[in-house]
């Protein structure tokens, strides 16, 4: 749009701090007196100077054009009658672009229209090629299920005009480890809303700037602002830790990265504080405890959702949608408690494994090519092997004879840096006590006392590494004393984080944590004595199979408990 020389035209881009609005809002009085027009033009009336805003004789609110104003707009570009019953919401979710785009030479009503219908499709989520899981049938995301369920009724109320935005849950972060499908879930959120997805990363205000700090500034404005032109929409903000916590900021990153923080939360609260109706924020973080406790309060986004690894319903649930049509009538029950507790990404990769499995056999997929493509089959030495499965099977044998979590898979074969892995689920229904952390640590304590007794030495496979078993139990056990009062002494010396440099470096809590880790060695080497059977035949199952499911173990386990076999008289 052009304007007249006397006009003074008000762009917000320009006015990067408060200093100058206030500058600015001077010489708009100034040009106002002098009897000069002045025009401002924003995403956000806020983002004008004051003086403007308070003394406008007119302000116009462009909204979405609903379908008469297309039609109008088709009838002068083509000169053609248009068709009658143009739907009201044809262009929702579309910026200017995405309407000028579907106006093109030579078009005819119809094919504008069927461009402009298939773009809000297509933006909305509901036209998109991937193919997405049912948010009602996602089970596997437990809480943020649940929550995405209540915005999608919320949402759905908000356009019928039963609910306004203030009533909307407008702002949460979704946090776990990763491969847990946080990002999957914003994609299947959206779909089920009907609302178009507004992806961005912490790492795409540089991407998609110079990397100057007004650049940066202006980057993360942008992502609220086109946010606020699609709306009603969300705002998925990935990797949301990677902005700075102002907490533990260095002074040397603090000078910079401060303003950045601190003009991300105005347009956070712009977007989620009712400012700019129609936005929801999503973020999604690995690492929750480093997320500035300003992004996280009340009012921003306020519930922090943690998508936990599935249980045998969600890894069976996950597997189903990467199998797609493959063995669609085949009983998955085994399969998923071998996956039970495996994360969304394992489980794919599974799939993959098993696809390519029965692509290189020229056959249709099985189910044992699943089984084959969960285990990790490698050579190795005979005694390497044998000392593993010992090893894992004493961890997994003790974790069911102490009650102490929930067995979930036993491997043998190389993950990370280790020869084997017992996964298992520890307790989450009541904080830990002194005798459920010791109970942990003789489990975690058992494999190194079953290579002692079953085999006749130990190898370094318990320690040399900060996750190790010893490792983590030396960790458990000074926490114990350091920290948490549930020792000899009531005297906080150093948080479970920093119990290794704690232990290291001070020689009476040292002696402490060394008397406590004998006497949990000692019931470790009992527990293994005890159940010496049930440990020898997991351990020879697993050295067949190479990995078993808890529900497997749990049925040798109760078969040598049963007839009384390995215990000490």
């Amino acid at each position: 749009m052009k304007f007249g020389d006397r006009w003074q035209v008000i762009a917000p881009e320009t006015l990067k701090t408060q200093q100058q609005k206030a500058d600015r809002s001077c010489e708009v009085a100034a040009d106002l007196a002098r009897g000069l027009p002045v025009i401002g033009v924003a995403v956000d009336r806020g983002a004008l100077p004051s003086a403007l805003t308070t003394a406008a004789d007119l302000t116009i609110c462009i909204n979405t054009p609903r379908g008469a104003t297309i039609g109008r707009a088709i009838r002068m570009f083509t000169g053609q009658p248009v068709p009658s019953g143009i739907d009201e919401g044809i262009a929702a979710g579309l910026e200017f672009h995405d309407l000028v785009a579907a106006f093109r030479a030579n078009s005819s009503p119809a094919e504008i229209i069927a461009r402009l219908r298939n773009a809000t499709v297509a933006g909305s989520g509901a036209g998109t090629t991937e193919r997405l899981p049912k948010l009602e049938d996602a089970v596997e995301y437990g809480a943020a299920r649940i929550w995405g369920m209540n915005l999608v009724r919320d949402i759905a109320d908000y356009r019928s005009g039963r609910l306004d935005w203030q009533g909307v849950d407008r702002g949460a972060v979704l946090y776990s480890e990763p491969g847990l499908g946080k990002s999957l879930f914003a994609r299947i959120l959206a779909k089920a809303c009907g609302v178009p997805l507004v992806a961005f990363s912490i790492a795409d205000l540089f991407a998609s700037s110079p990397g100057y700090l007004d650049s940066v500034i202006k980057a993360s404005r942008a992502m609220f602002e086109r946010a606020a032109a699609v709306a009603p929409c969300i705002l998925f903000l990935d990797e949301i830790d990677a902005l700075p916590n102002r907490a533990t900021m260095s002074p040397r990153g603090a000078d910079w990265w401060t303003p950045v923080v601190t003009d991300f939360l105005l347009s956070l609260d712009n977007a989620v504080m009712g400012k700019r109706a129609g936005i929801v924020v999503v973020g999604a973080t690995n690492n929750i405890s480093g997320v500035d406790a300003a992004v996280l309060r009340p009012g921003r986004l306020e519930r922090a959702i943690e998508i936990t690894r599935p249980d045998h319903a969600g890894a069976i649930n996950i597997l189903r949608y990467h199998l797609a049509r493959d063995l669609a009538g085949v009983d998955l029950t085994a399969i998923g408690h071998l996956m039970d507790g495996s994360t969304g990404a394992e489980i794919m990769m599974a799939v993959r494994g098993a696809r390519r499995i029965a692509r290189y056999a020229g056959r249709a997929l099985e189910l044992n090519d699943l089984i084959l493509a969960t285990a990790t089959v490698e050579e190795v030495a005979p005694a390497v092997l044998r000392r593993t499965c010992i090893h894992e099977g004493a961890h997994a044998v003790t974790s069911i004879a102490l009650s102490c979590g929930v067995l979930k898979r036993c491997i043998v074969g190389r993950i990370g840096t280790s020869a084997g892995e017992t996964r298992i689920q520890w307790e989450t229904d009541d904080l830990p006590t002194r005798d459920s952390i010791e109970r942990r640590a003789v489990v975690m304590l058992a494999g190194r006392a079953a290579e002692s007794l079953l085999i006749g030495n130990m190898a370094v496979g318990a320690g040399g590494s900060d996750d190790s078993d010893l490792a983590q139990v030396t960790q458990f056990v000074t926490t114990l004393h350091a920290s948490t009062g549930l020792g000899d002494t009531l005297t906080y010396i150093a948080s479970h984080h920093d119990a290794l440099k704690a232990v290291r470096r001070d020689p009476e809590l040292r002696s402490k944590v060394e008397q406590h880790l004998r006497a949990l060695q000692s019931l470790a080497d009992e527990a293994v004595l005890r159940h010496r059977d049930a440990i020898l035949a997991v351990a020879d199952r697993l050295a067949a199979q190479r990995q078993l499911s808890g529900e497997e173990i749990r049925r040798i386990f109760e078969v040598s408990d049963l007839c009384g076999l390995g215990r000490l008289p």
